[in-house]
């Protein structure tokens, strides 16, 4: 019998993911922004930059998965990267928002592409082993649960701070030159300590197979993907996180130019990041009264209707408006946030049982993957759209030694397409999710079967716990 996770693992462990859910909020709302207003340069140049990083992450995120699996260390097979994740964050993360100031919009353009290229390489070689580990720090159905729910409350909390302070701190200074430079190596701090914490404090509970000595070929990389219960789960998590991040994405150009009220946007990311803190637990909870994809499809409903409502707001509305519906909203994403992690290692067991060996990091990879998907074709179509919509970028000044920003009023062009990103396009992608979650087939009981069996299988039980008709049964369902 396995030890059981202490408090002070279980805490540890989620304190990763303070990187998982921060950074890529930070990225999200802030960066587009960054390389149009601060770096200055054309939103088309900021969508090839995201654009390229994606294309290298399609190789680099399953690859480090098929490593991942691979490696074989007295620490374990996951715990390594995270030491060496620790340098990697700190450097990588600080370059991204080093504000380059060369004439040449070429050599901004450039800069940019390999600090990003580096930042996403760095973001694989840690959050790929990580999240296949949050499958393997217990074998135990509702202790993976409780960890994977605990994973992110941290992950909502860090997307609270992420959202609010970095650009209070750029405003703290009066110039934001520096005020980003600060901002970056302090959040590289606030993301990576907590990998060393892992590195030394976390263990892994499903034991390591023998070796491979089988060369990597290409079919490895899509191999998880023969699962069904995995690719309905691939589709939930892209579909309501491509929403997500195309909300995201807009949302300063849409409090800035739509609502006309800068000065607030923090604010109603707060309100919407609190609300989505708060209801973490709930969800969790939901989760073992009723299907963890059920929980899904409801959040889907509430989060449809928070766009109906948002569609409606008017520039001159009051604010309670405007944060009744980020509320609204919270209540909606956050059922599409948590679950997918949720059910990730009821996923990889499926992995397990199909393949007969542990390939989590191959399914982590594919996740993130996917996350990054998400986030990049989010931040390529949004750029992309702005450039034909005709978006004039804002004007710098520097008034008694502080730098001001002047925005400029834009076309109608760019309002009607502001329109569309916002309310349209997330929509669509989440009646797409809708669906998919609705056609998910691994139910609680039979995941928590397969655990059983699984067990059984790895010598920890020795009484076999399903008949081989119910295996079947449950393979041709799940598989």
């Amino acid at each position: 019998m396995k030890d059981k996770l202490s408090k002070r693992e279980l805490l540890t462990f989620a304190s990763g993911d303070l990187f998982g859910g921060g950074a890529q909020i930070i990225i999200n709302f802030y960066f587009l922004v960054f390389l149009t207003d601060v770096v200055k340069i054309r939103p088309i140049l900021a969508g090839i930059i995201i654009l390229t990083s994606e294309i290298w992450d399609a190789i680099s995120d399953p690859l480090m998965g098929i490593l991942t699996d691979r490696t074989r260390t007295r620490w374990g097979r996951r715990r390594p990267y995270f030491f060496a994740g620790f340098f990697g964050i700190l450097a990588a993360f600080f370059l991204i928002w080093y504000p380059i100031s060369n004439e040449s919009e070429m050599v901004r353009f450039f800069y940019m592409l390999f600090a990003y290229t580096l930042y996403t390489t760095v973001s694989t070689m840690v959050m790929v082993p990580y999240s296949a580990m949050s499958s393997e720090i217990s074998t135990d159905y509702k202790e993976r649960t409780k960890v994977n729910g605990m994973r992110l409350v941290f992950s909502q909390a860090s997307s609270l701070i992420c959202a609010v302070v970095p650009i209070e701190i750029v405003k703290a200074f009066a110039n934001q030159n520096t005020g980003y430079m600060v901002m970056a190596l302090a959040f590289a701090f606030f993301f990576a300590i907590p990998f060393l914490l892992i590195f030394r404090f976390t263990q892994e509970r499903v034991p390591m197979e023998e070796k491979s000595n089988v060369k990597i070929k290409f079919a490895d990389f899509i191999k998880p993907l023969k699962v069904r219960s995995f690719r309905s789960l691939v589709l939930i998590y892209l579909f309501a996180f491509l929403a997500m991040d195309i909300v995201s994405v807009i949302f300063a150009y849409y409090m800035n130019y739509y609502l006309v009220r800068p000065s607030e946007l923090n604010y109603v990311l707060g309100a919407l990041l609190i609300t989505q803190l708060i209801l973490v637990p709930a969800v969790i909870k939901a989760s073992y009264r009723i299907e963890k994809s059920g929980v899904v499809r409801y959040s889907v409903v509430i989060w449809l209707g928070a766009i109906l409502l948002m569609s409606m707001l008017q520039p001159d509305w009051p604010s309670w408006s405007i944060y009744l519906n980020a509320v609204f909203m919270g209540f909606g994403i956050v059922g599409c946030v948590v679950m997918p992690w949720v059910m990730f290692p009821d996923v990889t067991d499926i992995g397990e049982l199909a393949f007969g060996s542990r390939n989590a990091g191959s399914f982590s990879g594919l996740m993130t993957f996917t996350r990054k998907s998400s986030s990049a074709l989010g931040m390529f179509l949004v750029s992309t759209i702005l450039e034909f919509a005709g978006y004039i970028k804002p004007e710098t000044i520097i008034e008694d030694g502080a730098t001001k920003t002047i925005y400029m009023e834009q076309p109608d062009s760019f309002m009607f397409a502001i329109k569309i990103i916002i309310f349209v396009i997330p929509f669509i992608l989440l009646l797409i999710t809708w669906i998919q979650a609705k056609r998910y087939p691994l139910t609680r009981a039979n995941s928590e079967k397969v655990v059983q069996y699984l067990e059984y299988q790895r010598g920890n039980t020795d009484v076999n716990p399903i008949s081989q008709e119910e295996l079947d049964t449950i393979k041709e369902a799940v598989i």
